[in-house]
């Protein structure tokens, strides 16, 4: 293997890059932060899921920030998940600080492995991290043939219905069903209008952004997407939309004891102190209730019939949550990743970030 720092150099805008190749690179640089290599290699795994399905924005973008907070101390790389017992299908999970994804994982596999014993399984989440799109945390339940379900709460970014102070996050909610004979069908949706990612994008690019999207520091709905960082963004769908995010932060904080969104640090925020992120993960075990067979056909039957369904009046098919992803992760696992500026630009800084960690002698220690 290169030394990464030649590795990341040999990589061409344009080019491509197969998945296996990114996700052993990858893992080499969060190992190289001090993350163990068992972990590092399920991280990455998930970070280059998301690359691989098209979700960029919460796929190798999360990389650099994850290892600044790793470098300036505000993330333990080495934490291990702390599994407290409550009752046979619940427990709560003590985070400890460490790496979101693989925080997620531990709660995910738990409540999967309590479904597998009684039927269903809970587990309350604090003392987190951000841990990216919450798609393959429960696909990978659902690949097992369970269905799951996953919320988080996040940093102030959003003021409640009628309000310009951020008081709530983005506060994610996903959802996975087994099919037959196909991926599972996941949904995977933050409850504000657009995830932040969105508009830290658009800012980059200098794009205007829709005027549902965000409201500025004033409280007023604007286009400017730099504007809209230094604001806050809008619940999805006005006061319903509100309501549910209302709801994702209480399932969350009230299950684990964990911080209120107005106390939980954005990953970008540059302090040195945990970010206190609370989560909730839910398996239920097909099996125990009409079958496991029912349920997948449940899912592919409607799935199916709304495929299947005729167009409205922009000519448009539906489809389904999922599919273009799905679609993206087929084509990029026969052709490779596209190696965009972006990624490009993410890998580097990931890299440079790891060297500067590794030359402190206190690292080193």
């Amino acid at each position: 293997m290169h030394p990464l720092p030649d590795w990341a150099e040999t990589l061409e805008e344009g080019g491509r890059i197969g998945r296996s190749e990114l996700t052993n690179r990858t893992a080499d640089i969060l190992a190289a932060a001090g993350v163990p290599m068992p972990g590092a290699a399920q991280a990455a795994a998930l970070l280059v899921e998301c690359q691989a399905r098209g979700i960029n924005s919460h796929g190798l973008a999360h990389l650099p920030i994850y290892l600044q907070r790793i470098g300036n101390g505000a993330m333990d790389p080495k934490a291990v998940p702390a599994i407290l017992d409550t009752g046979a299908a619940t427990a709560v999970v003590d985070g400890r600080n460490g790496l979101g994804v693989l925080v997620g994982l531990a709660a995910i596999d738990e409540a999967c492995r309590r479904a597998d014993a009684i039927g269903m399984g809970a587990c309350a989440v604090r003392d987190s991290n951000h841990f990216g799109a919450a798609a393959p945390l429960v696909g990978r339940a659902a690949g097992s043939g369970f269905i799951a379900l996953a919320f988080s709460n996040a940093a102030p970014t959003m003021a409640p219905a009628g309000g310009r102070e951020p008081i709530l996050g983005t506060n994610p909610l996903a959802a996975a069903f087994p099919r037959a004979g196909r991926q599972p069908l996941i949904i995977d949706m933050a409850t504000s209008a657009v995830a932040r990612g969105r508009l830290r994008q658009a800012a980059l690019r200098k794009q205007v952004i829709p005027a549902d999207w965000a409201l500025d520091a004033a409280g007023r709905p604007t286009t400017d997407a730099e504007a809209a960082l230094a604001g806050t963004v809008q619940p999805l769908g006005g006061p319903k939309g509100y309501a549910l995010t209302l709801m994702v932060e209480l399932l969350c904080t009230a299950l684990s004891g964990g911080r209120p969104g107005y106390e939980v640090l954005n990953p970008h925020d540059p302090a040195p102190a945990a970010a206190g992120v609370s989560h909730l993960f839910i398996a239920l075990d097909p099996r125990r209730f009409a079958g496991l067979d029912e349920a997948r056909s449940a899912a592919t039957r409607l799935g199916a019939r709304i495929e299947a369904s005729p167009p409205g009046a922009d000519g448009i098919a539906p489809r389904l949550p999922g599919t273009r992803s799905e679609t993206t992760a087929a084509a990029r696992a026969r052709d490779g990743i596209p190696l965009t500026s972006d990624l490009l630009a993410h890998l580097r800084k990931a890299v440079r970030l790891v060297a500067e960690m590794s030359a402190r002698p206190s690292f080193q220690e």
